[in-house]
């Protein structure tokens, strides 16, 4: 059976189509497509930034710290 180059190129395109679709809903390829990022919230990477920046992670430390009373 002889296939053609349309049908070809169709079932390329379809594959490729289903392969963005696994990768976008947490498929196997889907390392650098979360959740997170296909809702407007940026990266999961780029909101580890930004927490890292604004968290003040350090006086919220020493707070827990204190609370747990732990003395280093």
């Amino acid at each position: 059976m002889r296939v053609s180059h349309h049908v070809k190129r169709s079932v390329c395109l379809l594959l490729s189509l289903l392969l963005l679709a696994q990768g976008m809903t947490l498929g196997a390829a889907a390392v650098g497509y979360r959740t997170e990022s296909m809702h407007g919230a940026g990266s999961p990477q780029a909101q580890r930034i930004m927490i890292a920046r604004q968290g003040n992670l350090e006086h919220k430390k020493e707070l827990a710290k204190a609370i747990a009373h732990i003395k280093e």
